[in-house]
């Protein structure tokens, strides 16, 4: 063991970006009992490399820097380096499909990739794997992602057509925000259901994912007992829950992140029932994992589009809307940008934008940024009227996105059939009328596979659909 060499873990590359403003582990490999000196930006820390050949060294809170410096980490008799490492805010991008679809297949790839030349955005792709148990390195057959400078060449390079188009989006609108450098880390597994991104620690004590958990257990013991049942690069071990995180999200643990984006669900129609307890789950599993317990995530909101069922859509929808009213998390919804006839709508650019303005306003507190549409506060019911109040940016008041009268209202009686309302709009309110409906119950906006909706604000963005009795 005296000729392993020091390394540095696979989460830390050249052109990476480190964390601001909190402490930050680096981690590696090396000689078992030889010390370890870890420098970066003035500082130097100390390690001793355990008998399993591992080391640790945490690095005191960090100031966001532009200015490319070099961490090192040093024995007595070698030397490892990362060079033009920045510090800034770092982002985990992960999802399935829609957030995998790269630059070059989103709408209007030729603006995306001018918006690329982004000298301190920085990009990791984190290949497709998966693994039965945890993985300290990415696994070998997948390729060893390294960070690279966010250029024109390197944004459409690997990947389903390049770096993911919702990512580079949200990343390049930091950028020009904040102004300081940002790290996006892309994991990201076309076709894979929720499950798989959920490590099997995380899904104890959740009763809706116990079956889950008794599968991968069943994996386990078989796995002690004789041969596993398990082959790494098939497709079909993505859907073994546990699996993804295994091989993608557990090697870059515990590395610090400003947050995490989550676009994902379309594998998931059909089965909404325990997809509010499953987000959740893999939302306190980043937090644990990242030791950051307030650690935001936001989602993308699925696109309207044509599955089997639309009661399954809208189920799905449910769910996210439920996970994500907890405080540290938040939706981003995408009514308007849905293809009824493509599951891959393209216009990626509005949902990166979208996140960011949820990022910006409520993890960095700009409070000139809207951070959602109008969002439905309280509901009065008349006879075939009901009264609609609504928190809106700046308490600005209600209006259209095209100029025309408000689409997208229903009202229903006891009995649940939905008629269209007609809307009136004064302030913050929304005033319906259904004479269809004499004894309306229930009211919904936006919450139908096919719904046209254009309420807004003086933000801009649309206004959050809803289902309300």
């Amino acid at each position: 063991m005296t000729g392993t060499p020091l390394r540095f873990g696979d989460a830390f590359t050249s052109h990476m970006v480190l964390q601001r403003d909190v402490p930050v582990p680096v981690w590696g490999a090396g000689p078992p009992g030889e010390e370890v000196r870890v420098g970066f930006a003035g500082q130097a820390v100390t390690a001793r490399v355990t008998g399993q050949g591992c080391w640790t060294a945490t690095l005191a809170p960090l100031a966001a820097s532009a200015h490319a410096q070099t961490l090192t980490a040093r024995t007595a008799t070698q030397r490892a380096q990362c060079r033009d490492v920045l510090v800034g805010d770092v982002w985990l991008c992960a999802g399935q499909s829609n957030m995998e679809l790269g630059v070059t297949m989103a709408d209007h790839p030729e603006g995306a990739l001018a918006l690329a030349d982004q000298p301190l955005l920085r990009l990791l792709l984190i290949h497709k794997s998966s693994a039965p148990t945890p993985q300290a390195h990415f696994p070998p057959a997948a390729g060893q992602p390294r960070w690279t400078v966010c250029t024109p060449r390197t944004a459409r390079r690997g990947g389903w057509g390049g770096f993911s188009a919702v990512a580079l989006h949200f990343g390049a609108r930091l950028v020009a925000d904040l102004g300081v450098p940002v790290g996006l880390i892309q994991a990201a597994y076309g076709g894979s259901r929720i499950a798989p991104f959920i490590p099997l620690w995380a899904q104890r004590g959740h009763p809706a994912l116990h079956a889950d958990a008794a599968e991968i257990r069943a994996a386990d013991h078989a796995a002690h007992s004789g041969p596993h049942p398990f082959t790494p690069h098939q497709a079909w071990n993505t859907l073994k829950p546990g699996t993804a995180w295994n091989a993608m999200i557990a090697p870059l643990t515990p590395l610090p992140l400003r947050g995490a984006l989550w676009y994902q669900g379309e594998s998931d129609v059909g089965d909404a029932g325990p997809y509010a307890a499953r987000l959740q789950a893999l939302m306190a599993a980043l937090r644990r994992a990242t030791g950051q317990p307030h650690l935001p995530v936001y989602a993308a909101q699925l696109a309207p589009y044509r599955y089997d069922d639309d009661d399954d859509l809208l189920a799905l929808w449910a769910a996210q809307h439920a996970a994500t009213r907890g405080p540290h998390s938040g939706l981003a919804c995408t009514p308007d940008l849905g293809d009824l006839n493509d599951i891959h709508p393209l216009r990626k650019a509005e949902v990166g934008g979208r996140l960011a303005s949820l990022a910006l306003h409520r993890t960095y507190g700009r409070t000139d940024v809207p951070g959602s549409g109008p969002d439905l506060r309280a509901v009065t019911f008349g006879p075939g009227r009901a009264t609609l109040t609504f928190r809106t940016h700046a308490n600005s008041a209600l209006r259209t996105l095209d100029g025309g009268a408000p689409r997208g209202f229903a009202l229903a009686g006891p009995e649940g059939q939905f008629a269209p309302a007609v809307a009136r709009l004064r302030g913050v309110r929304a005033h319906l009328h259904c004479p269809d409906v004499p004894a309306p119950t229930q009211v919904r906006h936006a919450w139908q596979v096919g719904d046209e909706p254009n309420l807004t604000d003086a933000g801009g963005l649309p206004a959050t659909p809803f289902l309300r009795s």
